[in-house]
């Protein structure tokens, strides 16, 4: 049986900066990030996590290839050795995440838990994913990101018994265990499905190919940034609770066409699947990629006409503390990210290569991957553009 639980109350925010409808405006500045200055020498399997480590090394989580590289730009790489399900090792690497002094919060799924790793790359402790027993409290914790005291952010999603229209965005105390909500995000319009008897049911709720929802980040002073759908516009919502409201962004939505649909779910099986069995005992939960199921032909979705703004998991926020959207272009257009500065004004754009991917920012540096033919990733590294 395949469910996702949580459930959480909303904090006051107060509103610092607001605009109306969508302004016509002309588009910021168009850059890109010209040649790689450094490429990681091997395609891997997926790349699921990057994070450059105070040294200018860079972690590399390998997921389908489980395993965890340590990469010396413009030299060697070494790999962590220690995989099983041992306290100090780990089985399918997913998301990396800094914490204080130099340390990484590694996400393990196939271990269902997440590992600190010390500056060294120590193990040093664990925290299960699955948080609470298994019933409408239950949480997991699936990092967006980290701030600069340790603590993660998550997108708390409610019970799936029935299709939702939004999750919370929580931090998680690490050491406390205790979890605040922030705001609220829009999900992508749900279909729910079920089969099975009463001793055997299977509930499955996905996504509607193409919806609008909302995506967010978080920067490393804890300061989150959410990109609306509804009317395009990026907001902050501040350590404090406030929020400050950027203006809308005006677009010409795309038409949706075959190629569109057929691209969509090529790149949908990236997905984190979560399954709650139980044989009798105790509730077991595990988790794999691919699991959104979105699978078959185009002809077995509704789709909707035009495409929306952005799609799931388009922000990302750099060391300076703007915000990066990804917008939804045309089937087989290299992409192009909104950038917007901390007041929530869009102030350049930026245009990656062809089968390009941003996955994650240095100290000065911006890194993305590259899908060759054979669906092999590949890890650039770039110098940061100038911005505003």
């Amino acid at each position: 049986m395949t469910k996702l639980f949580s459930r959480s109350a909303l904090p006051a925010v107060v509103l610092l900066q607001t605009a109306a409808a969508p302004v016509a405006a002309q588009d910021p500045p168009l850059t890109t990030l010209g040649d790689a200055v450094a490429t990681y020498a091997d395609g891997l399997g997926s790349l699921r996590g990057v994070r450059e480590l105070p040294d200018g090394r860079v972690l590399v989580a390998d997921g389908l290839g489980g395993a965890l590289i340590v990469w010396t730009p413009g030299a060697a790489a070494d790999t962590l050795t220690n995989t099983g399900e041992g306290p100090e090792e780990y089985k399918t690497p997913d998301g990396l995440f800094p914490l204080p002094g130099g340390g990484t919060l590694l996400v393990d799924i196939g271990n269902a838990r997440l590992t600190e790793l010390s500056d060294g790359l120590a193990f040093v402790d664990t925290h299960p994913i699955a948080q609470g027993q298994i019933g409408p409290e239950m949480i997991l914790l699936i990092p967006v990101g980290t701030d600069e005291e340790g603590r993660l952010y998550f997108q708390q999603r409610p019970p799936m018994t029935a299709p939702q229209d939004s999750a919370t965005i929580s931090r998680y105390d690490l050491r406390t265990g205790s979890v605040e909500a922030l705001g609220r995000a829009k999900l992508a319009d749900q279909k729910r499905s079920e089969s099975g008897g009463p001793d055997n049911r299977s509930v499955r709720v996905r996504p509607v190919p193409l919806t609008p929802e909302d995506a967010w980040g978080v920067g490393r002073d804890g300061r989150v940034a959410v990109a609306r759908s509804g009317d395009y516009r990026l907001e902050w919502i501040e350590p404090d609770g406030s929020i400050v409201r950027g203006p809308a962004v005006s677009y010409d939505p795309i038409r949706v066409t075959s190629a569109d649909r057929d691209e969509y779910l090529e790149d949908a099986g990236g997905g984190l699947g979560v399954m709650v069995t139980s044989d009798g005992g105790p509730p077991q939960v595990s988790f794999r990629r691919g699991g959104d199921g979105m699978a078959g032909d185009a002809n077995d979705y509704t789709w909707p006409e035009v495409k929306p703004p952005f799609p799931a998991g388009a922000v990302r926020v750099d060391g300076a503390g703007r915000a990066w959207v990804r917008r939804y272009g045309r089937a087989g257009e290299p992409p192009l990210y909104d950038v917007f500065d901390t007041r929530g004004r869009r102030v350049a754009r930026v245009r990656l290569g062809e089968d390009r991917r941003l996955v994650a920012f240095g100290a000065d540096a911006v890194y993305v991957e590259r899908r060759d033919d054979l669906e092999f990733a590949w890890l650039e590294r770039y110098a940061m553009p100038p911005l505003p």
